[in-house]
């Protein structure tokens, strides 16, 4: 810690210099200036962290050199010396930021409490600089797993904020611009085979995509890669905005085969290439992720390692039936509620608009494997056990290519109604277990006063949604709960003839008897007295 001491006077800064225990300060250098410009000067030799200066100097007085220091972007304390005349002066240097002004002649101990003060708080604030050096240059040497991160969520999941995306995309150094996008999506094939592998084997694989990738970028230019899902690595180039959209998509698919045709030549792996349309603002990468997984999709039915773009599928699908979007997604909701009841309508509706449209039984089978790549989805998204999967998952697909089609139409209501039970037993143990939870915890502050907020606090899950919760596991809601629960406590005391009914309301958090007495007629059928004269063979007393 170092002080600049700043008076024309030499005796003043000498004394103080002298008399105040510096050591004891933590104070390890302590420098004197006799005027303004001799303080500039020293302070640009060597800063201080502390500035005790007098306000009225010659050549330069101290609000003056208050601000050439701020002006300079300088942070740092000032303590003011100033006469009783000056006194406009001292609120003058406050307004300026000085952290405490002393009238002359100087009391050493006051002096001395303004020290240990001011230098206190500079320690804090240093301190908390350090951390917040110590913490960014943490995140500076974790930037690549937070830029993973980012990315990851950039084209997962839509954001409403887009002013936050920007900051995103600042803030992890994404080496490209944000409004001329190209996004390529390379999926590992046979990944499924890959992955009964040892763990290393493919890591390997993966290391291998991922390298490959990034020597083809070389020849593009700008560009990042990395892995947004297991088997799928997402590479993000810019385009040029001023070429035809024709010519950036044919660009994009030059690329996209040079990249494919190096890991089939280099390597024993092949990929299939997803190309999106061309997105030109970050809110549009969710939808250009799909799109790519779509084309990859797509075109993986016909045999993997080839390259498509988004585009070239519009034509190729519109050829054919319209795919039942709107029962799709009331199926997908059925499983995300845990709703096994309805489906078979909604699997009849499903076939049913493919019916109507014509489709061919491959069309059929194209709209099935596509239904149950979706279900797959959703099954993953909903944490449903592995059985649930394989080697189910696996057997869909043989079966989408295989079975009649009145059999493929009976499979499909068959996995989609298991999979709904499979999502509704998972709510409900989860449900049971908030309930538990949220009764342990009201048993043990029975006699507190709690209300349903706190509660639902307690467990992690919100006020209206607990209440709904409760009502459905419980059949009773939570007022209703809490009320039998404390009466069946007032009953128990009820049983004791020396604790008055008065002394029980109020145990229970009834300071109103009367509301007290109302209460528990209405529950119990009798009044605390007559229940209590029931028991002990009493009638009459306190109510």
């Amino acid at each position: 810690m170092r002080v600049l001491l700043v008076d024309d006077k030499e005796s003043v800064v000498q004394g103080i210099r002298k008399h105040i225990d510096w050591q004891e300060l933590g104070v390890q250098e302590v420098e004197i200036a006799f005027d303004g410009k001799e303080a500039l000067a020293k302070f640009a030799e060597k800063p201080a962290d502390l500035i005790v200066t007098d306000i009225k100097m010659p050549n330069m007085n101290g609000i003056e050199l208050m601000e050439k220091l701020r002006a300079g972007g300088h942070v740092l304390r000032f303590i003011l010396l100033s006469g009783f005349e000056e006194f406009d002066y001292a609120k003058q240097a406050l307004a300026l930021g000085a952290s405490d002004y002393l009238l002359k002649p100087v009391d050493i101990g006051e002096l001395t409490g303004i020290l240990q003060k001011v230098l206190k708080e500079l320690r804090w604030e240093q301190e908390q600089d350090e951390q917040r050096r110590r913490f960014m240059q943490t995140i500076r040497h974790s930037l690549p797993a937070l830029r993973q991160q980012y990315l990851n969520e950039m084209v997962h999941l839509p954001d409403p904020r887009r002013v936050r995306s920007k900051d995103k995309w600042a803030f992890a150094e994404i080496p490209l611009k944000s409004d001329s996008i190209g996004l390529i999506a390379v999926a590992i094939d046979e990944f499924q085979a890959l992955a009964d592998q040892p763990l290393e084997e493919i890591e390997l694989a993966r290391f291998i995509v991922e390298n490959i990738i990034g020597d083809c970028l070389s020849s593009w230019g700008p560009g990042i890669s990395f892995f947004s899902e297991w088997s799928i690595m997402t590479v993000l180039v810019n385009y040029d905005k001023a070429l035809p959209e024709k010519d950036v998509k044919e660009a994009l698919l030059r690329f996209s085969e040079t990249c494919r045709n190096a890991i089939e030549t280099h390597s024993s792996l092949t990929v299939t290439i997803g190309i999106s349309l061309p997105c030109p603002e970050l809110s549009g990468l969710p939808e250009a992720y799909r799109q790519a997984c779509e084309a990859i999709g797509h075109v993986r039915f016909f045999g993997g390692n080839q390259v498509a773009h988004f585009e070239d599928l519009l034509p190729y699908r519109m050829k054919r039936t319209v795919y039942p979007v709107v029962e799709e997604q009331e199926l997908m909701m059925l499983v995300r509620r845990g709703l096994p009841e309805g489906m078979d309508e909604v699997v009849s509706q499903f076939f049913a608009v493919l019916n109507k449209g014509g489709a061919s039984p491959l069309d059929l089978r194209l709209a099935c494997i596509q239904l149950v790549a979706a279900l797959n989805r959703i099954i993953l998204d909903s944490g449903v056990e592995a059985d649930m999967l394989q080697p189910g998952s696996r057997s869909w697909y043989e079966t989408c290519e295989s079975a009649s089609l009145s059999e493929l139409q009976e499979r499909i209501r068959e996995w989609f109604t298991s999979a709904a039970a499979k999502v509704k037993q998972r709510v409900q143990a989860g449900s049971k277990n908030i309930v538990g939870k949220a009764k342990a915890y009201m048993e043990q502050h029975l006699l507190e006063n709690i209300g349903l907020a706190h509660i639902a606090d307690q467990v992690g899950v919100s006020p209206n949604y607990f209440s709904s919760l409760f009502k459905r596991e419980t059949g009773h809601t939570f007022v209703e709960y809490v009320t039998d629960r404390k009466l069946e406590e007032a009953k128990a005391w009820l049983e004791d003839a020396d604790i008055p009914i008065y002394k029980i309301a109020e145990r229970l958090g009834y300071n109103d008897r009367k509301y007290f007495r109302e209460i528990f007629k209405k529950r119990i059928g009798v009044t605390p007295s007559e229940y209590r004269g029931q028991l002990l063979g009493t009638y009459g007393g306190e109510e």
